[in-house]
């Protein structure tokens, strides 16, 4: 599937939003975000996103909404990341309504193997809580692997349902891929620790200064 370059332009911003995002050498990653126009123009949507720390066992996959915990971060700061990515992403959905094309209702972003896929879906989103539960686990059980035992009879139930729908959800997609080049990127891991440290050569830099003119007055 080729692609405007305006779009482009927005993929290649969404990626550096995303890799700064991540605070930790990563093997995957995989969004999940809705952008849904409701009545009287009034939108609603949700984005999250998971990703696989790299190492040599086998990890995890880490929540978007559990790192300024983990990693001891300004909430505040974080989820204002946050809010920028999920605005990139309504910007791809304007682009896509300014070009006269189908809008899609939700997509998932999968980075993987040096490959950076977007999967559009088209197909109208319900508001109703189960049903909103039911698609996260199907998306969980799909893009993460989730194992069927490690959900609850509940959570179950509502996969089986969805699994049962997956045909049609599945068919009503298209699909965007390129390559990527990970280029050595900042996170916010390591921008935060920068700037540490330039605050901190900054204070050495000034007591130093200050220990020279004491010097000079013969105070020390």
């Amino acid at each position: 599937m080729q692609e405007d370059q305006n779009i482009v332009a927005i993929y290649k911003k969404m990626q550096n939003q995303l890799f700064y995002m991540i605070p930790e050498k990563w093997d995957r990653i995989y969004l999940y975000a809705s952008v849904i126009q409701r009545f009287g123009n009034f939108e609603t949507g949700e984005m999250f996103f998971y990703y696989f720390p790299k190492g040599i066992l086998k990890k995890n996959p880490v929540n978007s909404y559990e790192i300024p915990t983990r990693f001891n971060l300004e909430e505040k700061e974080y989820f204002e990341l946050t809010s920028k990515l999920y605005e990139l992403i309504k910007q791809l959905k304007l682009e896509f309504i300014r070009q006269h094309r189908k809008p899609w209702t939700s997509l998932t972003i999968k980075v993987e193997g040096l490959k950076f896929i977007v999967e559009f879906y088209y197909d109208e989103l319900p508001i109703v809580e189960e049903e909103v539960e039911a698609r996260h686990i199907l998306w969980a059980y799909i893009n993460l692997n989730i194992p069927m035992e490690s959900l609850n009879k509940s959570q179950r139930n509502l996969l089986n349902n969805e699994l049962n729908k997956i045909k049609d959800i599945t068919q009503n997609k298209t699909t965007y891929s390129e390559n990527i080049y990970l280029n050595p990127i900042k996170n916010i891991v390591r921008y935060n620790k920068e700037k540490l440290e330039y605050v901190s050569d900054k204070i050495e830099e000034k007591l130093e200064i200050k220990t020279q003119i004491l010097n000079k007055r013969g105070v020390i």
